[in-house]
């Protein structure tokens, strides 16, 4: 059963997505306020499009009892917080940290406890250092320092106003994280009315300006949009981004969530959601197709990845309904979508790609009961065997699809002798095969992040989730952890006990605590 939260007394509650006039309502039924409902998608059509790609439909039974949770699963990303400080003040912040009432800011011990935990997974997850603010801490390159010591990727969240400092920028730099900076483009009415800060634009771009003179950072942008005040300028941020393509890598867009109380900020934009940001990105390229795929599709072509050897996205295994993604190419001039490049669409490419995965998965399944199979497996060449089945269904799809004549540098034989080098050279793993062999310069991930609005969560998505947060519980000194999208509804509960374990404070002396500096 997919539950939710009831719109009026919040009580969990059953909820199911019905289709009306081309939209997606999710409708909750409560026996005691009867039914409700939130709209979640604007465009049925996007929605459930990527449904048919789904490979993963099985429902285990969440009950949205996430801090005693017994689906057994391992993330590929997590999160921990550092801190509830921040040196912004942003009215429409989702972590709300000024609220909390109390200081969170454990001893780097904590997070080794963590760190050692996470390190001894394989793959070993993508580890993301959030907030609050991360840079308001003294010690955090030692905590990233921490972290790459048990050789854990460092992604730091950071609204980036520190970077500002060119010194501090060049220090942070050394340590190799990767950058996810908050970045709401270039218009400062939407700093004044969102974060509380014209200035905060200024020092943002800054702090940009630094991480490219300094070098060797990638960054990737979390831009706010928000109806009524910067949907239309998404056209300067990709343009801001193509000037800045040598280090950021990709736009995560935010579609903005009315989590804020009226006397903080008094305004009501239009509710937007992730079909409508999509939307609003193909309104960018008029003459071309601009088309979104499920984030965790890719991941889902298990079988594929594992014999070619292809480390999936981070998103791998998320409901089709959480984070979409696309992909812009540079020519050098400018940014073009994907589709520009190939005949047909991403989605159909998508759907041969789905086939493809079922028929090697089922020819995997068939080696390994079948007589011919175990004789290969002796010989050492199922593997092998099935290496080539994989290679041969891609490139036949690649070669099918792709507009050769657009993509390969070069002419004539010039171009058939790229695309034989590019294959092979992706094939063992090569770098810099688009910038040598392509026209294709520069790749710019676009993803749409799912808005985390309490009224949204349903647990058919909630359960699939492969991004969570991860905390010590201090009853029993053991490494937890709580699926993103509701964490919001657990942490404030987690952080006091956690607070009160290392202060040694009473509940009362932690709730009485500044939270924001």
């Amino acid at each position: 059963m997919n539950l939710g939260l009831c719109n009026t007394c919040r009580k969990i509650v059953p909820a199911n997505p019905l289709d009306r006039d081309g939209k997606v309502f999710l409708v909750k039924n409560c026996s005691s306020c009867g039914p409700t409902e939130t709209l979640i998608s604007s465009d049925s059509r996007r929605y459930h499009d990527k449904q048919t790609l789904d490979l993963d439909s099985n429902h285990h039974g969440c009950a949205l009892n996430c801090l005693h949770c017994r689906i057994e699963k391992k993330p590929n990303v997590v999160f921990v917080d550092l801190t509830n400080r921040c040196n912004l003040n942003c009215p429409i912040c989702i972590n709300n940290t000024p609220s909390m009432g109390f200081l969170f800011e454990p001893p780097i011990e904590y997070f080794d406890k963590i760190f050692k935990h996470f390190s001894t997974f394989n793959p070993r997850p993508f580890l993301q250092l959030f907030g609050g603010e991360p840079t308001v801490r003294k010690d955090l390159l030692d905590i990233i320092r921490l972290a790459r010591s048990y050789k854990l990727q460092a992604r730091l969240v950071t609204n980036g106003i520190a970077l500002a400092d060119e010194e501090y920028c060049r220090k942070l730099l050394k340590t190799r994280p990767i950058i996810y900076f908050a970045y709401d483009n270039d218009n400062p009415e939407v700093y004044r009315v969102f974060r509380g800060s014209a200035k905060a634009l200024e020092l943002k771009q800054k702090a940009i300006e630094n991480i490219g003179k300094i070098g060797g950072a990638k960054v990737i942008l979390m831009s706010l949009v928000a109806m009524g005040f910067n949907e239309k300028d998404l056209d300067r941020l990709v343009q801001f981004c193509h000037e800045r393509r040598d280090f950021v890598r990709a736009i995560f867009f935010m579609p903005l969530t009315h989590n804020w109380h009226t006397k903080d900020l008094h305004i009501e934009p239009e509710h937007i959601n992730t079909e409508d940001v999509e939307n609003l990105v193909a309104e960018l390229f008029p003459s071309e197709s601009v088309e979104f795929l499920p984030a965790g599709f890719f991941g889902q072509l298990k079988t594929i990845n594992k014999y070619l050897k292809i480390k999936p996205l981070p998103f791998g295994g998320a409901h089709p309904n959480c984070e979409s993604m696309s992909i812009l190419l540079s020519d050098g001039e400018k940014y073009v979508p994907l589709t520009h490049y190939l005949r047909g669409t991403m989605y159909s490419v998508a759907c041969e790609l789905r086939d493809a995965e079922r028929r090697l998965a089922a020819a995997e399944v068939s080696m390994e009961t079948s007589a011919f199979g175990r004789l290969l497996a002796k010989m050492h060449l199922k593997n092998t065997i099935l290496q080539i089945r994989a290679l041969a269904s891609v490139l036949s799809i690649v070669v099918r699809h792709g507009r050769w004549g657009q993509l390969l540098k070069g002419s004539g034989l010039g171009k058939v002798k790229n695309g034989i080098m590019a294959s092979l050279e992706l094939l063992v793993g090569r770098k810099k095969v688009l910038t040598r062999r392509t026209t294709v310069q520069r790749e710019l991930q676009l993803v749409v992040l799912p808005f985390e609005d309490k009224y949204t969560l349903e647990t058919l998505r909630l359960e699939r989730c492969p991004a969570v947060f991860a905390y010590v519980d201090p009853k029993d000194d053991q490494v937890k952890y709580v699926t993103a999208c509701a964490w919001g509804m657990q942490k404030t509960a987690v952080m006091r006990e956690i607070v009160e374990h290392y202060s040694g404070a009473s509940p009362e002396t932690v709730a009485a605590s500044p939270a924001s500096g």
